[in-house]
């Protein structure tokens, strides 16, 4: 009989700590969700900061936007190449890039050339 209590007890064992580890997974996806609301908020500071300093207004991260900036600057000298390798340019009303040789633009219908 007393390898059965044995076995009754190694059976409950396995089963609270099977418990535990789910509740364990619980609760660490709990966290790592909590974890990315605060990633969330980083990234809406951020931008606040960089709108403050694209509208003039001065703050101890100058250096940091001016470098935002230049990648910004560079990004948009990259997409140029592109649409001039596709033989393409921006709509000037919505943006949507177009056939040079279109005369309007399909997505919103404004002229183009």
């Amino acid at each position: 009989m007393a390898f059965f209590d044995d076995l009754k007890k190694f059976g409950k064992n396995i089963t609270e700590k099977g418990k535990d580890v789910i509740e364990i997974t619980k609760l660490n996806s709990q966290i790592n969700t909590e974890k990315e609301k605060i990633k969330e908020f980083y990234l809406k500071i951020g931008e606040e900061v960089y709108k403050a300093y694209a509208a003039g207004q001065s703050s101890a991260y100058d250096e940091t936007c001016l470098q935002i900036k230049e990648i910004e600057d560079s990004i948009n000298v990259l997409q140029e190449k592109v649409l001039e390798l596709k033989n393409a340019s921006k709509c000037p009303s919505c943006g949507a890039e177009v056939n040079k040789e279109t005369a309007f633009c399909s997505k919103c219908g404004a002229k183009v050339n």
